[in-house]
């Protein structure tokens, strides 16, 4: 999907939403530099809050949970952690997220650096593509009652904490029971996922535009134990059987829950879907031999 927005109306129409990683050391000459350039081009600029006062952009700051109404679009500056965290927070208000990478491999991240100037134009023209990713919803079930957890970008992931006693999971799809896993746990992942612990783990990598879920085991004990993947449209139940109360459920490895051995965990399609923006016109695969192959390359 094309997106467009006439020049003329740039300075009515276009604010942006920087959400930095101010733990990052190279984060403050970055986020001087985009500010800077955007201001010179009457753009609107905003910063959560708790960022504007970390970072001395008092004039920039507006409240976090309200900033994702405000914005056209989002751009995050840091790794694919950071990306995701700022999918998590704006998608629900439709926004597309752009990455600028500040860490090492930013697998999900548009920008590089040495592009910075270039890519901020066309942004600020609207000269890119959007591309939508299947995200999930994570619901704890406990004593009959269902609690929702949080949206997924990546993947919803149940294990075990430090104890090193496996844990037995029962995985029920569209309430048939489907498979029985003694393991360290289960990752189910999106297709953006596929490429992150799932791949780690075992997992097939997945094309972003297949709208599926990735079911990978942890270090199964039992020789059958392979991924499997299902349709966005299935609803997933992981019931939890474990001799202690070391269970942890995470989500996007950014959100931890603390699990009960009786608890289970319903994964569903999220009504909320992320926007990529995309300015490269070099496709997945291109991007997958780039950051995940590159070794070979050098052989």
């Amino acid at each position: 999907m094309m997106c467009s927005i006439k020049e003329q109306e740039i300075n009515s129409v276009l604010t942006i939403g920087l959400f930095p990683n101010t733990n990052k050391s190279n984060v403050t000459p970055i986020l001087d530099r985009i500010v800077a350039y955007l201001k010179e081009r009457q753009v609107r600029v905003l910063l959560a809050d708790d960022v504007a006062e970390v970072t001395n952009y008092h004039e920039l700051a507006f409240k976090r949970e309200q900033i994702k109404n405000e914005i056209n679009l989002a751009v995050s500056l840091g790794g694919d952690g950071t990306l995701l965290q700022t999918v998590r927070e704006v998608a629900p208000a439709g926004v597309p997220v752009c990455g600028i990478n500040l860490g090492q491999l930013g697998f999900l991240t548009e920008i590089e650096i040495a592009d910075l100037d270039q890519a901020l134009d066309r942004l600020i023209l609207g000269n890119y593509t959007l591309q939508e990713r299947l995200m999930l919803d994570a619901v704890l079930v406990r004593d009959n009652r269902e609690t929702y957890l949080s949206s997924a970008l990546n993947d919803v992931v149940v294990t075990k904490g430090g104890c090193s006693r496996m844990i037995r999971l029962k995985l029920y799809i569209d309430g048939e029971l489907t498979a029985k896993y003694p393991a360290d746990g289960l990752i189910l992942s999106t297709s953006t996922g596929s490429t992150g612990y799932s791949l780690s783990a075992g997992g097939p990598i997945v094309s972003p535009g297949l709208n599926v879920i990735v079911v990978t085991p942890i270090c199964p004990h039992a020789l059958h134990a392979r991924s499997m993947v299902v349709s966005e449209n299935e609803e997933l139940r992981l019931a939890i059987n474990a001799a202690h109360d070391d269970i942890i459920l995470t989500i996007d490895g950014q959100n931890v829950f603390n699990l009960l051995p009786s608890d289970e965990i319903l994964i569903r399609r999220s009504a909320t879907c992320a926007k990529f923006i995309r300015i490269s016109s070099e496709g997945y695969f291109h991007r997958l031999r780039l950051k995940l192959w590159r070794n070979d390359d050098e052989n």
